[in-house]
């Protein structure tokens, strides 16, 4: 479906995306997490076409820098910072049905209702003129309503309240199984019920990709392994509240997890993501 081999992006003398290799199937709903600068929003834009590179790319089978139009037909996507479109509500729901291959108006109204926006009532709006939290709802609503083959957000909640975002990810859970997603986000606690994988980026690498689906049974234990770069009172309190205990050289920890926490500590710990060098995580 997406597989990325390689791939180098730099601005500047900026090193952005550093050999980045990933491969995303049918059905993979991942969560992207990773401090500011981590390269993700760049992946992401990456993947829709937007910027040039090194490496191969693979989008659908071909390359969507060179045949966006195409990919982008399959692709919904919801940025973190939403564009200055000065069409107006109505109008920019009329130019995304005119780009679909089926009718999306009815849709598009239902679910932006879900979310507690009345295109009825904002539709003579200009966009660029609502506020963060309405224009998230609209946008999100056009990318699902479309029922993408792969769905792209980008920090999608941050603006939304809270009957809005209980709506938005109740939504996200009634797509069909097949429905490929990566969702950017800091609150990686939300994203646990609806996820599959967990990629954490650093300095435009993967350092850790894990499927929160593997086959270890309830009930047992994971040794992990942690190696520590400039360590501070936040992370030693941190680990310590997980009794991980110092190994026999500096910034070396080793602890236990239940399987049934493995991805409230990946939470408590993806904070720390720049000081992790190593983490190994097997069954006992």
């Amino acid at each position: 479906m997406i597989k990325l081999t390689k791939i180098e992006k730099s601005f500047g003398k900026q090193l952005v995306l550093d050999s980045l290799g990933l491969e995303i199937k049918p059905g993979d709903r991942i969560a992207l997490i990773g401090q500011n600068g981590a390269g993700k929003t760049t992946l992401i834009r990456t993947l829709l076409g937007q910027y040039t590179h090194q490496g191969l790319l693979s989008v659908f089978g071909v390359n969507p820098r060179q045949q966006r139009v195409d990919v982008l037909q399959k692709i919904g996507f919801v940025p973190q910072h939403s564009p200055p479109i000065q069409m107006s509500v109505k109008e920019l729901i009329a130019f995304s049905d005119s780009l679909s291959a089926q009718s999306i108006i009815d849709k598009v109204r239902d679910l932006a209702a879900k979310l507690e926006f009345d295109v009825q009532q904002e539709g003579s709006k200009p966009f660029y003129k609502l506020s963060g939290g309405m224009k998230q709802k609209l946008l999100i609503s056009l990318a699902m309503s479309r029922r993408p083959d792969f769905l792209i957000m980008d920090e999608p909640a941050a603006n939304l309240d809270p009957p809005g975002r209980k709506a938005f990810f109740g939504e996200l859970s009634c797509l069909p199984k097949q429905t490929a997603m990566l969702l950017s986000s800091h609150r990686v606690d939300e994203l646990l019920p609806l996820v599959n994988r967990i990629i954490e980026m650093d300095c435009g690498r993967i350092v850790q990709d894990e499927r929160t689906t593997d086959s270890v049974a309830d009930g047992k234990l994971l040794n992990c392994q942690l190696q520590i770069s400039n360590e501070n009172e936040a992370i030693r309190k941190t680990l310590s509240s997980w009794r991980f205990s110092n190994g026999t050289e500096p910034g070396h920890y080793s602890g236990e997890v239940a399987e049934a926490d493995r991805m409230r500590f990946f939470n408590d710990i993806s904070h720390f993501s720049n000081h992790i060098q190593e983490l190994n995580l097997e069954a006992s």
